[in-house]
């Protein structure tokens, strides 16, 4: 039995995208949801901005309380947006971005993902944009202020990907630098990377999944030099 043939249960909405972008059976999930800090912080934003309308409260009970409910809906709402962020692995390519109400993942095929590119970042990922010289809102990158660590690879542009996973047709194998991707696992970047690279192997891409297969873990530094070693194949602004 090989690898992708194990495919794993998973929510009806995760297999409803593998399906749409005809991508198979999904071997791997990984999120990168908020820590206990950082919803400390959302319930600690709440209280604060509740007690804040509290301090010249309504005329009557109902209009003392509203503000309290209307905040609570309202953080939930942000958490919930925040923490959709998944990388799922499947059969003939990965899925990676939001899966929050209303929106929808981007669906990236093997044969468009630039061999040797796919690397696990272990630590300091939020110096990306620094390292790379890219904006700092760019919605391939999928990582949030409490990520910690990732997976980095070269390959179609947002249009692309999502021309497929409306059913269109995948653009061809590129071997040169290809567009950024990066997207934050909670758990470690190498376990995301090896499921990929097993992956691939299984669904006859040998090279991409060799190259994968041996990309060790790496710490961003921050400095543009690196960035051809830290994020191979990753383009990135002339003269960055």
């Amino acid at each position: 039995m090989i690898f992708s043939d194990l495919v794993i249960p998973t929510p009806t909405k995760y297999r409803r995208a593998a399906q749409k972008a005809d991508l198979g059976g999904i071997v791997a999930v990984h999120h990168d949801r908020p820590g206990p800090r950082t919803v400390l912080a959302f319930i600690g934003a709440w209280v604060l901005m509740s007690g804040l309308t509290l301090i010249v409260p309504g005329e009557t009970p109902l209009l003392a309380v509203a503000p309290t409910i209307l905040f609570f809906f309202m953080w939930l709402i942000i958490y919930v947006m925040m923490a959709g962020e998944r990388l799922i692995v499947c059969q003939r390519g990965i899925l990676l971005g939001s899966f929050a109400p209303f929106l929808q993942p981007y669906a990236i095929r093997y044969e468009q993902i630039i061999v040797g590119s796919v690397v696990p970042i272990s630590g300091n990922i939020r110096r990306y944009h620094k390292q790379t010289g890219l904006p700092a809102f760019l919605s391939s990158v999928r990582i949030a202020w409490w990520s910690q660590r990732g997976v980095s690879l070269a390959g179609p542009t947002q249009a692309e990907s999502r021309g497929h996973l409306k059913g269109g047709v995948a653009t061809s194998h590129m071997t040169r630098g290809g567009h950024p991707w990066l997207i934050g696992t909670r758990a470690p970047a190498e376990e995301a990377t090896a499921a990929i690279a097993r992956a691939a192997g299984d669904a006859g891409f040998t090279e991409l999944a060799s190259a994968t297969a041996m990309a060790p873990p790496r710490a961003l530094s921050g400095i543009p030099s690196d960035t051809p070693v830290l994020l191979p194949k990753v383009m990135v602004p002339y003269g960055h």
